[in-house]
């Protein structure tokens, strides 16, 4: 009876010890069968598609570009194209994971064979509501400005190319080795290039008429690509997020920006200094008008517009007159001046005119008072002429 007893212990010891065993190995091997969506993401955030205007020697368009606004606009060196095997314009640098800042899975999904690979340009600055050439325009900062096209309708959506990707995509090794074993594959930038080209065209809006322009720089964009093998690939689409830092992207895109100096393209008969002189005046009741010509030379292609602007210190007047001082006291007189387009009569101290090879703007000054004191008055207003 003692030996039955202990027979059916040991058996039941074995048995046990089995079901533990099998117990143990479990559900990892699930996970990396399950249908999946992730984004590549570059390693280093300051890696990517660089468009350096420093290094490029670029130079800006004195032809200008009609907006469907009807503002001008002047594009700075050539359209940047991001592209394989493309050297000087655009420089890539950096690696990018495989599984990187996004990654979903779907237990209840259906797996497919093949995969799917989707793709977006997220674009982080503000859409203009105007068009250049017929494309969307983006303000990098005050006075620069980008279009970009891809060859595909990826700008600022989730989309799949018509090309067939390679490298990241979802194969049953990498996943099972991420999702048991934690390790990534990485590969450079270089080998992410099925969705090029993508070309770049950088604007200004206004140019200083002294030639000298300053382009910030700027993180305007990202490229990022995703991939799925699930059967549904709306599920994917709908899971994708729609914004991402770019530090996120597969590919962040910069443009590094530059001080340009170009030749002047207009110039004036009077040099840097106009001097306006009423003469010896009745201190008693005086008045008097004087208007001196500025002559504008110019290299314009076509007519192009001009902001012209008359700055000076202002002080109590409530007409806002130009102070005329005689050095050293506080005898006060005023001027009220204003430019006068001799073209087109426009008159103020603040508009816009067309400049073709030739513009002539009248400063108009006029001094007009009585029981003033005796002396030497002058002061100073600066006319300042740039490309709106």
């Amino acid at each position: 009876m003692k030996n039955c007893l202990s027979l059916i212990n040991k058996k039941i010891l074995i048995y046990l010890g089995a079901t533990i065993s099998i117990s143990l190995f479990s559900p990892l091997n699930y996970a990396a069968n399950y249908p999946s969506v992730y984004i590549d993401t570059i390693q280093n955030p300051s890696d990517g598609y660089t468009i350096n205007l420093s290094a490029s020697n670029v130079q800006i368009s004195k032809t200008p570009t009609i907006a469907s606004n009807g503002d001008f606009f002047y594009q700075v060196g050539p359209t940047f194209k991001v592209n394989k095997g493309v050297k000087g314009q655009v420089q890539s640098s950096g690696m990018v994971n495989c599984m990187g800042s996004y990654v979903k899975q779907f237990p209840e999904g259906t797996r497919i064979r093949g995969d799917n690979h989707l793709h977006r340009i997220f674009v982080y600055s503000p859409q203009m509501p105007y068009t250049l050439n017929g494309l969307p325009v983006f303000q990098l900062s005050y006075n620069t400005f980008v279009t970009i096209v891809p060859p595909d309708d990826i700008l600022n959506k989730w989309n799949t190319i018509r090309k067939n990707a390679r490298f990241c995509n979802p194969t049953s090794a990498m996943l099972r080795d991420y999702f048991t074993k934690g390790k990534n594959k990485n590969y450079s930038i270089d080998k992410f290039y099925y969705q090029f080209p993508f070309e770049i065209s950088v604007f200004i809006r206004k140019r200083n008429i002294d030639g000298i322009t300053i382009i910030p720089s700027s993180d305007f964009a990202g490229y990022a690509r995703a991939w799925t093998n699930i059967a549904d690939t709306s599920l994917a689409f709908s899971s994708l997020p729609q914004s991402m830092p770019i530090s996120s992207t597969t590919a962040p895109m910069r443009l590094i920006g530059a001080t340009l100096i170009s030749p002047a393209e207009c110039r004036t008969d009077v040099g840097y200094n106009l001097v306006i002189n009423h003469g010896v005046l009745n201190a008693e009741k005086y008045e008097s008008r004087v208007v001196r010509p500025i002559n504008f030379s110019c290299d314009h292609v076509v007519p192009t517009p001009v902001e012209f602007e008359l700055l000076y210190t202002k002080d109590g007047d409530p007409q806002q007159r130009l102070p005329l001082k005689v050095d050293g006291t506080n005898k006060t007189i005023y001027s009220k001046i204003q430019m006068i387009d001799a073209e087109t009569g426009n008159r103020g101290q603040r508009f816009t005119s067309r400049v073709g090879q030739y513009k002539q703007i009248q400063i108009e000054s006029i001094l007009k008072g009585t029981n003033a004191s005796g002396g030497n008055y002058s002061g100073t207003a600066v006319l300042i002429a740039a490309y709106p």
